[in-house]
């Protein structure tokens, strides 16, 4: 137990002594803070990371900038994407009385009239309450309004909420509301119409060409007490037939100012031909009104809306994985095959050498290559690509680190305090316990750290190259650079994308970088004649 407890605490006194000595290299510190940034994204990744990296397209605009770059002079005015108006839950008496109510003739309002129940299909959103609003109406002498582009739509009611815009035009915008009819009576259709009022004019936003816009609910028996969708997205007004959006400049119409804007949610009906009155009861719910502005989050938006950020915080999981178990890896295999042919020599030294020279002759890149294609064509095989290139770069990269702990201990065995120990009874294992392995080990961390930043980049190159054909779910800091570099090269019309591949270019560089300089602080502290420099 002596000798147990007086090893344990030579071991911490010797880590306590590197530690020392770690701290004050300035580019080992530097390193070690680089390192720890990313470990803290890759591990806290789905805390930091909003959006799914893959499959969360359409969270913003097509190529919208960071939110910071408006600091620019060409970014400025720029519209961050986000909600105009709503989510509306109705939940108590303030969220109802915050829009105006107008237009109900013989009618009456119930505010935050219960908790709603969410459509089948739309169970992931949640309803905290409705308003409902039952409003009547009598043609004027009979007559039936016929004037497009809502044919026959008497006004029963609308409820309006007035915003501030300050922003250039937004890319795009959608308006939806869920509402579901209590009680129709002597109507063949409701329309719900969205008007956008700004300082200049008004802008309707509905239609009757429902294969464009849902916004025609056809009567039946059916359709009463069930939720509804009603749903306005601009891409889709340029075809509507609207005479304001048939140039297509849906955006720059409806925001073409800047000051106090009105959005009006305008219920109508179309009463029965030959009906003396008619009337409607109605529950509403979750209205909101999103633009998807040009500007967006830390890093911006792709081509497809994704959010860059999360696609770089959870490509720092990959290149972690591989760079630290490639590197670990294979200076630990490297470091058992030059220990036991640098000491016990012979026959041993002879088969293991030759094994090192058969590996180093082999073209590293071009056998990596055909590797990870062979892998991916096994769909069992592919599903775990990235662990099968880890054992790759392993296998592949150990014969150089045998090379470099076997030259390291056939100078240390030959040493005479070595010679000494075998002279007094010291076998094989106290040795390499007690001599080679103390000596070599200030090399194994030094190489961990230098080899790990190869890996970082090598795996970069291989996604980089479309070689490594990963899982579809995965996202990493090569496919971006790849996914980018098409838009990188010509796209001068969103500024060659500048926020999506240079985050990850900066990324492998100061990754890769850290590495490197943890390698030389280390490498600085075992060897003696480093420090003294």
């Amino acid at each position: 137990m002596a000798k147990i407890r007086q090893r344990r605490w030579a071991f911490l006194d010797g880590l306590r002594r590197t530690l020392r000595l770690y701290v004050r290299s300035k580019i080992g510190m530097i390193g070690a803070v680089i390192i720890a940034f990313f470990c803290i994204l890759a591990i806290f990744a789905p805390i930091l990371a909003q959006y799914e990296p893959v499959f969360g397209t359409g969270v913003g605009a097509d190529f919208s900038v960071p939110t910071w770059a408006t600091i620019f002079p060409q970014y400025d005015g720029y519209a961050p994407s986000g909600y105009i108006v709503g989510p509306s839950t109705f939940a108590s008496s303030s969220d109802c009385s915050s829009w105006t109510l107008a237009g109900v003739a013989n009618g009456d309002v119930a505010r935050g009239f219960s908790t709603a129940v969410p459509p089948p299909s739309r169970r992931q959103d949640t309803y905290l309450g409705t308003m409902q609003i039952n409003a009547s109406i009598i043609p004027v002498n009979g007559a039936i309004n016929t004037s497009a582009p809502l044919p026959g739509g008497e006004v029963f009611f609308s409820i309006s909420k007035s915003f501030e815009w300050n922003s250039k035009a937004p890319k795009e915008f959608k308006v939806a509301m869920y509402f579901s009819p209590v009680e129709m009576k002597n109507l063949t259709k409701i329309y719900i119409n969205y008007i956008v009022s700004n300082p200049r004019a008004n802008h309707s936003l509905s239609t009757t060409k429902s294969y464009v816009l849902d916004t025609a609910i056809d009567f039946a028996a059916s359709r009463t007490g069930r939720w509804l969708w009603s749903n306005v997205t601009s891409d889709l007004l340029g075809a509507s037939g609207l005479p304001g959006f048939l140039t297509g400049q849906v955006t720059r119409v409806t925001f073409e100012t800047r000051g106090t804007y009105t959005f009006t949610v305008q219920v109508q009906g179309v009463p029965k031909a030959g009906s003396t009155g008619a009337s409607v009861s109605l529950l509403i719910a979750h209205i909101r009104f999103f633009e998807e502005g040009n500007t967006f989050g830390l890093l911006g938006t792709d081509n497809n809306g994704r959010d860059v950020w999360s696609q770089l915080v959870w490509g720092s999981q990959i290149s972690l994985l591989i760079g630290i178990l490639s590197g670990v890896g294979s200076v630990l295999l490297g470091t058992l095959a030059g220990i036991a042919a640098g000491y016990l020599g012979g026959i041993s030294d002879e088969a293991i050498s030759r094994v090192t020279d058969f590996f180093l002759v082999l073209p590293f890149l071009p056998l990596l290559i055909v590797m990870t294609l062979i892998i991916t064509q096994n769909a069992s095989l592919a599903k775990d690509m990235y662990y099968w290139v880890v054992v790759i770069f392993i296998v592949l990269s150990w014969p150089s680190i045998a090379k470099i702990i076997r030259s390291q201990v056939l100078t240390v065995k030959e040493r005479q305090y070595v010679e000494a120990s075998r002279a007094v009874g010291g076998g094989t294992a106290h040795v390499l316990r007690k001599h080679i392995l103390p000596n070599v080990m200030g090399l194994v961390y030094s190489q961990i750290a230098l080899n790990v930043s190869g890996f970082i980049l090598l795996e970069a190159a291989l996604d980089f190259l479309s070689v490594s054909i990963r899982p579809v779910s995965v996202t990493t800091w090569g496919v971006m650079l790849t996914k980018a570099l098409p838009y990188a090269t010509v796209d001068a019309l969103h500024q060659y994308v500048w926020w999506w591949f240079l985050p990850p270019g900066i990324a492998i560089a100061s990754l890769s970088l850290a590495f490197v300089l943890v390698g030389f602080a280390l490498d600085s502290i075992f060897n003696p004649r480093l420090r003294a420099r």
